[in-house]
């Protein structure tokens, strides 16, 4: 697999606006999801862009669903967050909102995609050690609060 890294948005690219849907996981016992991409080597929750007559939890659901195999019931709204990249392959900058829910895994297996190199089902505190982006470890914190984990992971 060849990697290819985002960069800091370029001013001399043009700008598109993306929107994405994603889940926080949590399994029966507090932990939480985590993928690692293999392109970037950063952990991260999963997500993936809203296709054409999707809402925002079927986006959610289905992304899940492809990244890592699993099907979930997707739960209330945990928040969202916005950043802007830019994307070599398309020579284009993206400024992207995410919206992320919580999700409860109800069947399948976990079987990643090849643009995940790993994962792992962590407590709180390994996967706020392991994720680097600021963004990531606020939605990790957020739904805790909103799931009712508080203390408990």
């Amino acid at each position: 697999m060849t990697r290819v890294a985002s960069g800091r948005s370029r001013p001399d690219r043009p700008t598109e606006k993306v929107v994405s849907a994603g889940g926080v996981l949590f399994d029966t016992r507090g932990r939480v999801l985590i993928l690692k991409r293999a392109d970037e080597g950063t952990w991260c929750f999963p997500k993936g862009h809203v296709e054409a007559g999707e809402t925002l939890q079927q986006t959610a659901a289905r992304e899940i669903r492809e990244e890592c195999g699993l099907e979930c019931e997707i739960g209330r709204r945990i928040g969202e967050v916005r950043y802007g990249y830019y994307w070599p392959p398309e020579d284009v900058n993206y400024d992207k909102r995410v919206v992320y829910f919580l999700a409860y895994p109800v069947g399948g297996v976990v079987r990643l995609e090849d643009r995940f190199s790993d994962w792992r089902w962590a407590i709180r505190a390994e996967a706020v050690r392991l994720m680097r982006r600021r963004n990531d470890k606020e939605i990790l914190r957020k739904a805790i609060t909103v799931a009712g984990l508080s203390g408990k992971t």
